[in-house]
């Protein structure tokens, strides 16, 4: 039962990590406030079932107020998080504390957000929030919910609650029309005297600001927050590269090409706070290396710039002249997207240097390459690792035409890698493990070859394994051009692990069968010996081989739907129960055998003798666990994991 407990153990660790967090959001969610539920995405429709209230409209700098969320019209909700914002800068604010359910969390102090305590279900709940002695602007509460493990709503907001100093009350107020000139936009804001009964406007306040230059295109209308929609001029006079659902999309790259110039726009949902970056690449693969990057960084006060560099490698480098080429910069991140808009000016085609140094010929948009779009968090003027793996176009791209694009690369010596790991760990080792852990006694008069069948079925399943592990492990070498990190999605982090225990797995493969050939005599002193180390690194190799599939199937680059680690999970289940049924199993054979012996000793006078013959029972020719009850579950047991085998095989290769 050792090695089924031990099953048990990764099997709860792995659900931990798949599973809906019932006892309040994990620390990571602080910043992004997206539950990691895998395979569900937050609902698109308005959370009109849910509001949330704060007992005052005003607040006062260090005085509190109770906010409350409310499910309406008969429903309930399981979970949330919630933290609250100031409207102008999306800053968070203020501190909460617990007056019934719910617990804080976040922040230095932990009280900047409050999130559940339990997965029951409530119809309401309630905190108080004490706002900050520096807080001067408009406050709103910001809140994640979630009905279940598939439905839940972001950014679900309160009114908002203004600072007291703020709310004037006033007879009557009148605004005139603002007045646009050619160079400027003067707006008076008039209020008519309470005390006096003229009509005459009396000015309060005039403000001037430079009119805006004029320009050919109708100004569009101000972004919905936190919305990504496609440009309505893709595939007409813009062409874009874009990962959208019907209208919510998750990045949009577009571009207006022109003899001079090209107009580029990159627009994408960023995970996370603090300073970030994306940027487009030109490559001539889909891998990186040597590739023209233009990258956006946001500092700590929303401005954006955009700057030329290169990827050596795997890795961002700086050049000297960064900025050559480009110009009318413009850009934001806010409510988690990220916008940036530039202009690059053409160079000659043929005008091309050799590629050294820091010093960067202009990049050649002429050129048929490959786009890339990559994200990741920016420190200063420098760019960090990417937060995942950049989506590529699947073909070389045209900036001259207006096509719009969606289809990315696709990595199939990463699928075939995939599939190798899990012929090897899923179906080989599966079966091969159960062959020496409970048929050593099946066919026991029956042999293939001269060697027992057990050890033959056991021995070719994990040589196979074996072979396939060592073709994996070169494949992906060979792709991932020697040891590479990986780039986790926000709240995977433990992705990242992938590939270290890849090769822990392979090394453990590979010792395994060279300790088989110093294997001691079946009667010598140091056989037991071998029998545990050989059992604990082969047990050590599938647990940990299981496991890594499970990280691996998550990873970008694979492609596979979001449920398949279920699919895993899955398969980790039924293995803990086959093995637990075989040994219950083999102890009631033994004790069934055990229990017919004694009987038979009884009846014969435990050693009398008949017709002056010494009497002893007669032996059992067949051992009681060789029955065809075993060998139906063995049949049962190939089935099944042949199943989940062909199952992680087409969602592995068919996305």
């Amino acid at each position: 039962m050792r090695m089924t407990l031990l099953w048990c153990l990764c099997l709860t660790a792995l659900i931990d990590h798949a599973r809906g967090y019932g006892r309040g959001a994990p620390d990571w969610t602080c910043s992004t406030m997206t539950p990691s539920h895998s395979g569900s995405l937050a609902q698109a429709t308005p959370a009109s079932d849910y509001q949330i209230t704060t007992s005052s409209g005003s607040f006062t700098p260090g005085e509190s107020i109770t906010v409350t969320i409310t499910a309406l019209n008969g429903k309930d909700f399981k979970g949330y998080l919630m933290h609250a914002i100031d409207e102008g800068t999306g800053s968070v604010l203020g501190t909460f504390s617990v007056t019934g359910g719910g617990q804080t969390m976040c922040g230095s102090a932990r009280n900047q957000a409050v999130t559940h305590t339990s997965k029951a279900s409530k119809t309401t709940e309630s905190f108080s929030w004490t706002a900050p002695a520096n807080a001067n602007g408009n406050i709103v509460f910001v809140s994640t919910i979630v009905q279940s493990y598939s439905v839940y709503w972001m950014n679900v907001r309160s009114n908002a609650v203004s600072p007291a100093s703020a709310v004037v009350t006033t007879k009557q107020t009148t605004a005139a029309p603002s007045i646009k000139t050619s160079s400027t936009t003067m707006s008076v804001v008039s209020t008519k005297k309470p005390e006096s009964t003229s009509s005459q406007l009396v000015t309060d306040k005039v403000t001037v600001t430079p009119a805006p230059p004029s320009s050919t295109t109708t100004p569009s209308q101000p972004p919905v927050a936190g919305a990504l929609m496609m440009d309505a001029s893709c595939g007409d006079t813009r062409g874009c590269f874009v990962s959208c659902e019907g209208t919510d999309c998750q990045y949009v790259v577009s571009w207006e090409y022109k003899p001079e110039y090209v107009d580029f726009s990159i627009e994408r949902k960023v995970e996370g706070g603090g300073q970030k970056w994306v940027a487009i690449g030109f490559s001539n693969d889909v891998k990186m290396g040597d590739d023209d990057v233009f990258h956006c960084i946001s500092d700590s006060t929303g401005r954006v710039t955009v700057a030329r560099s290169f990827n050596l490698g795997t890795s961002n480098q700086p050049i000297d002249n960064p900025q050559e080429g480009i110009s009318s910069v413009s850009g934001s991140f806010t409510d988690g997207v990220f916008r940036c808009s530039f202009r690059y000016s053409q160079v000659a085609p043929n005008n091309r240097r050799k590629r050294q140094s820091t010093t960067r010929p202009m990049t050649d948009l002429h050129l048929h390459r490959h786009l890339m779009l990559g994200d990741g968090p920016a420190f200063g003027d420098s760019v960090g690792m990417h937060t995942q793996n950049p989506v590529v176009t699947a073909d070389l791209v045209n900036l001259q035409l207006t096509s719009i694009i969606g289809d990315v690369a696709r990595y199939p010596l990463v699928k075939v890698h995939g599939c190798l790991m899990i012929l090897a760990w899923i179906f080989c080792t599966g079966v091969g493990l159960i062959f020496a852990r409970f048929y050593k006694p099946v066919w026991s008069e029956r042999t293939i070859l001269g060697l027992k069948v057990w050890f033959q079925f056991h021995r070719g399943l994990m040589v196979t394994t074996l072979v396939l592990t060592l073709v994996g492990f070169i494949i992906i070498f060979v792709e991932a051009n020697g040891y590479s990190k990986i780039s986790a999605p926000m709240g995977k982090g433990y992705t990242e692990s992938h590939p270290i225990l890849g090769i822990i797995v392979t090394i453990l493969t590979v010792t395994n069968p060279i300790m088989a050939l110093f294997r001691p005599g079946p009667k010598d002193k140091n056989r037991p010996i071998f029998n545990w180390a050989h059992w604990a690194v082969g047990m050590a190799a599938h647990i940990l081989g299981v496991i890594t599939i499970c990280f691996g199937v998550e990873l970008q680059k694979v492609g596979a739907p979001k449920y398949t680690v279920f699919v895993v999970i899955g398969y980790i289940v039924y293995h803990v129960l086959m093995e637990i049924t075989l040994k219950v199993y083999d102890l009631f054979a033994e004790r069934q055998s055990s229990a017919r012996i004694e009987h038979m000793e009884m009846k014969n006078g435990n050693g009398a003798t008949q017709n002056g013959n010494s009497f002893r029972p007669e032996e059992t020719k067949r051992d009681p666990k060789d029955s065809i009850i075993k060998k139906i579950l063995l049949v049962f047991h190939v089935a099944i994991a042949f199943a989940f085998t062909l199952t992680l095989l087409l969602l592995v290769t068919q996305y």
